[in-house]
């Protein structure tokens, strides 16, 4: 090129620069010109990442140029191949328009998306061309995932469906870090993104140049690979797995493309990706599944149902009904209510199942509008039944769908104001296994409900983020136990425990509890003895059409009442039973049933805070305050922001003021008294508002017997929680129970095998009272058996007319003469349905209608005597020999240890009973670290890895953990060990760990010598 065309070419340049400086005034975007004959681009602003390296020769101190190869200097290696091969078309002529986008790196090594748009422009052809375009970062800027730099869903179907215009084949990959939930959970957010940037630098490394990375949405990356056939893609799966192993495993699911007519829409082939991921999800994660014609057929019925649900919703709802599902009470199994429950009449499919449908209103989000048809249904129909029967409440789910719109707080309150419906009838259930991580969000929808009556339940409880934390996270009343817990829990003692903590969690957070899907008999004993507050399932019944729902639930001549009563009568459940309250709970479910069930205020204070430790449901429902964690007295039963003057003065000073205060807050006159008592170890003041005016008037005789006898139950509780090892146990327990019916004796009778007789084990008698011996010698089994009908028959006897034992039994009455006792209290203890002893209580003094607290007295015998191991009524210690004066757990070779971690130092310890020291050969003075250590020699070496996997497992979960593996013990050699263990506490620097330790040879020695029956 001559000089004269040079400085033509030069010319030119700054002439279309200028335009690009005007052009310049009205965007952000940077415009360039590319002078393909010296490869200098102009901008038409500084490029600072380009600062200190621009060109000079020549170009005025105005115009911003730079080579070519320095703009080359900055782009992200990955995207260079990419970069070059646009330059070489433009340069070349073979394409006439640029558009590309490419990363840019910064001197701190950032990288940032920009768009690259030109037009070659030649005028005539004689000289070199130009390239004028612009650069951009706008034009990403709603593309780019900001957390991993990688380009987003929208930005994958734009490609993509570009590619397949072009008739380009290959794969789409979709991938999902495997329980990435989890880990967020335990490990963090901050760790959980951390993953999902070095997982989006790791695919980027790994992918071929005309491969594309995007993030799709949470832990789902998408990888567009042209070109790649199946193998390709298994092998680059296999690349990813190999590279990450150290930090997630993933799943994946693949598709070809174009895979058929519908495979040519990008939206299609993803959601065809995702559709295999999800199986590799079912199918045991940690692998890659490709698209199939089972998988395009599933997905095309579901198009098809999106459509017809569509439909019926524009045709009034047309196929839509609602169900409704009996909630019973524990023990009692009065009905409280119901759940509506969604279904739905398919014209094409008939009856579909809510598992198929409700994920895809979910999906399209038509979920908002069948919501709010639900509500009004469902509340309109709980309206008519109040109307028609009294008292009823309802439960209806609320998807997370509807909850991300704030619009749904007034939806809900208009909706049941119209219908007719007080509010607090109605329980609104949101699904845990949602993400309901921001708190104050939600706490802010949920008190506007709260506040006028309605309460608020987590359904599926268990199964997605269980925690004390979850739980103080969120205001709620209620909490639904998911069937998965309450499956089988009379077989299971691991499920039967792992329950028991749950609803121990939930007491403590003073949160009601219901277990969903109880469908056995056997089940619902075994619920019975935890005592949750409500039950639902088969076994009560079936979701049923409103008509139906009436007519067996409600109406008094109903089967469901019937079948109650058969039920009531069967179990009598005045003998509800308790297990022994772990940690230092005593907020115990019968003793709130007891408060709950009187028509007066009581509350728990603690002395030194004056925070309230416990509400009864009146005193809940008088104050309209049903989450009362963390408040002062004075704020929720004075209306006042400091204490109240009378909170220090005792007697009848207190009684006035508080009398006063009641009447001027809530219009009630009442007589309030007030006790010191002991409340989960804490000095606190029982405090006791009667009314004088209305329906209940002053306290009467009852009440006073009831209040007593619950103060008396925790006592007995804390007896044998601070007493349980000791051997004197049984003796004590007997005689706290004898003292309290100021009986002549409390006798424990239990089978002993040897003597084969009924051996009055432990006995308490009254000063001056003597033994029955001479009725006890006479006692064989075979004339025991017809009292043991009579209990297995009632639970609960008490026999103060030993004539009409006459019309029972003559037997009966015979030996009832030779006891030479007046009246007399008997309580079976029991196991399931099996009869393992009982407890007589001769001449009592003072009576409780219910005699509740010699019921609990059963309960803490059995618990005492026969540890909660895998199958209570096949494995029970051989109960006598003379006065239960050996150890229990060694008995059954049932060894007890507490593992702990230290955080910091990474130090483990365990803390070992005596049984498990002596299975292991050691010494009772070793140390926690030398016993961890002979723990662990004892192992087989070739289950090593087997055992710290789950050790780990159980540190860093909340599952439960049961493994058997071969060992050696120094008394036995080689045997077949189990250990189950689960995580207790966990705090900044210490992680605790509870289990059991037994040799399976002599658990089924246990077996085969063989427990003989009670009768």
């Amino acid at each position: 090129m001559t000089e004269e065309v040079k400085e033509k070419v030069y010319n030119r340049a700054q002439d279309y620069y200028k335009m690009l400086l005007f052009l310049n005034e009205s965007t952000n975007d940077s415009f360039l010109l590319w002078d393909m004959e010296s490869d200098i681009v102009y901008f038409s602003r500084q490029l600072s990442v380009l600062n200190g390296r621009e060109h000079r020769e020549g170009i005025p101190d105005d115009i911003f140029a730079y080579n070519l190869d320095a703009i080359k200097a900055v782009v992200y290696k990955n995207d260079m191949g990419r970069v070059e091969q646009a330059l070489r078309h433009i340069r070349k002529g073979s394409e006439d328009r640029m558009d590309i986008n490419f990363r840019y790196v910064d001197p701190q090594g950032k990288k940032f998306w920009v768009n690259c748009r030109g037009n070659l422009f030649n005028e005539g052809g004689r000289e070199q061309p130009f390239m004028i375009g612009c650069l951009s970062g706008r034009v990403l800027s709603e593309s780019v995932d900001m957390l991993t730099g990688l380009l987003n869903y929208n930005n994958m179907i734009e490609n993509v469906q570009e590619g397949l215009s072009r008739d380009r084949r290959g794969h789409i990959l979709v991938l999902g870090i495997d329980d990435f939930r989890e880990i967020n959970q335990r490990m963090g957010r901050e760790y959980g993104n951390q993953i999902l940037k070095r997982t989006a630098e790791l695919l980027d490394e790994i992918k071929h140049e005309k491969s594309s990375i995007y993030r799709l949405d949470g832990d789902h990356f998408g990888v567009d690979l042209p070109g790649f056939s199946k193998r390709d893609t298994v092998e680059f799966f296999g690349q990813l797995q190999k590279r990450t192993e150290s930090l997630c495993e993933f799943s994946g699911g693949a598709v070809y493309y174009p895979y058929d007519e519908n495979g040519k829409d990008a939206t299609i082939l993803i959601n065809y990706a995702e559709s295999a991921l999800l199986r590799s999800k079912k199918s045991g994660k940690n692998r890659l599944s490709f698209f199939s014609s089972e998988d395009y057929q599933d997905n095309t019925l579901k198009i098809e149902l999106q459509k017809e649900l569509r439909e019926s919703i524009r045709n009034n709802f047309e196929g839509f009904e609602l169900y409704y599902q009996p909630q019973v009470t524990s023990n009692g199994y009065c009905l409280r209510g119901a759940e509506a429950l969604l279904r739905y009449h398919s014209k094409k499919r008939g009856f579909m199942s809510p598992v198929v449908f409700i994920p895809l209103l979910e999906q399209t989000e038509m979920i908002v509008p069948v919501g709010q048809w639900v509500m009004k249904q469902a509340f309109t129909q709980c309206a008519k039944w109040r109307r028609k029967y009294g008292d009823f409440n309802i439960s209806v789910n609320v998807s997370y769908i509807q909850l991300k719109d704030r619009t749904i707080i007034q939806t809900v309150l208009d909706t049941a104001r119209d219908s007719g419906i007080p509010a607090s009838a109605v329980t609104l259930e949101v699904t845990e296994s949602m993400q309901l991580q921001d708190y104050n969000y939600f706490n802010s929808m949920f008190y506007c409900w709260k506040e006028k009556g309605m309460q608020i339940s987590i359904d599926d409880f268990g199964t997605g983020y269980s925690s004390l934390s979850y739980l103080k996270g969120l205001e709620v009343d209620e909490v639904k136990i998911d069937r998965c817990f309450v499956r089988q829990i009379h077989k299971s003692s691991y499920n039967y425990r792992l329950l028991s903590n749950m609803l121990e969690l939930t007491q403590e957070a003073q949160i009601r509890v219901c277990c969903e899907g109880v469908e056995e008999e056997e089940e619902l004993q075994c619920l019975d003895t935890l005592s949750p507050e409500l039950i639902q399932g088969y076994f009560f019944g079936k979701p049923v059409p409103a008509d139906e729902f009436e007519k067996i639930f409600l109406c008094r001549e109903g089967t469901y009442h019937k079948f109650v009563s058969a039920l009531r009568q069967k179990y009598h459940t005045q003998t509800v039973s308790e297990q022994i309250p772990k940690g230092n709970s005593l907020e115990l479910a019968g003793y709130k049933a007891i408060l709950d069930s009187l028509q007066v205020v009581i509350y728990v204070v603690d002395k030194q805070n004056l925070e309230l430790l416990y509400m009864n449901a009146e005193a809940k429902q008088v104050t309209g305050i049903y989450n009362y964690s963390g408040c002062k007295c004075f704020q929720v039963l004075a209306g006042r922001a400091e204490p109240c003057e009378q909170c220090v003065l005792p007697g009848e000073d207190f009684e006035k003021a508080g009398s006063k205060m009641f009447y001027e807050l809530y219009g009630r006159k009442t007589v309030v008294r007030e006790r010191s008592i002991q409340w989960n170890r804490r000095e606190s003041r029982l405090i006791v508002a009667v009314p004088v005016d209305g329906t209940y008037g002053l306290l009467d005789q009852k009440l006073n017997q009831d209040l007593s006898a619950a103060e008396k139950i925790i006592e007995m509780y804390e007896l044998v929680l601070h007493e349980r090892k000791n051997p004197d146990i049984l003796e004590k327990l007997m005689a706290f129970t004898g003292k309290y019916y100021q009986a002549d004796r409390a006798s424990l009778f239990l089978w002993d095998e040897k003597l084969e007789v009924w051996e009055d084990t432990v006995c308490y008698r009254d000063q001056g009272v003597m033994n029955k011996d001479q009725y006890l010698e006479a006692t064989t089994q075979e004339k025991i058996q017809p009292w043991l009908s009579y209990i297995r028959k009632n639970r609960v006897v008490y026999i103060n007319d030993k004539d009409a034992l006459k019309k029972v039994d003559e037997r009966l009455y015979h030996d009832f003469e030779l006891q030479d006792v007046k009246d007399c209290m008997l309580c079976g203890i029991w196991c399931g349905r099996e009869l393992l002893g009982f407890i007589c209580i001769d001449n009592p003094g003072v009576l409780t209608g219910r005699m509740e607290l010699l019921c609990k007295t059963a309960v803490l015998v059995e618990q005492i005597l026969f540890h909660d191991v895998e199958n209570d009524s096949e494995i029970l210690h051989k109960l006598v020999e003379k006065k239960m004066n050996h150890d229990i757990l060694s008995v059954s070779g049932l060894g007890l240890w507490q593992m702990k971690l230290n955080k910091s130092t990474g130090e483990v310890t365990v803390l070992a009973d005596d049984t498990m020291k002596k299975l292991l050969g050691v010494k009772n003075d070793i140390t926690p670290t030398e016993c961890y250590q002979a723990w662990a020699d004892s192992i087989d070496k070739d289950y090593l890895d087997y055992v710290r996997d789950a050790k780990d497992t159980v540190m860093f979960t909340d599952k439960t953990v049961q493994i058997e593996y071969p060992g050696t013990t120094p008394q036995r050699g080689k045997v077949t060990i189990r250990c189950v263990g689960t995580k207790t506490s966990e705090n900044d620097t210490m992680m605790t760990v509870d289990g059991y330790y037994r040799i399976l040879e002599d658990m089924i020695q246990i077996r085969k010598k063989g427990i003989p029956e009670a009768e």
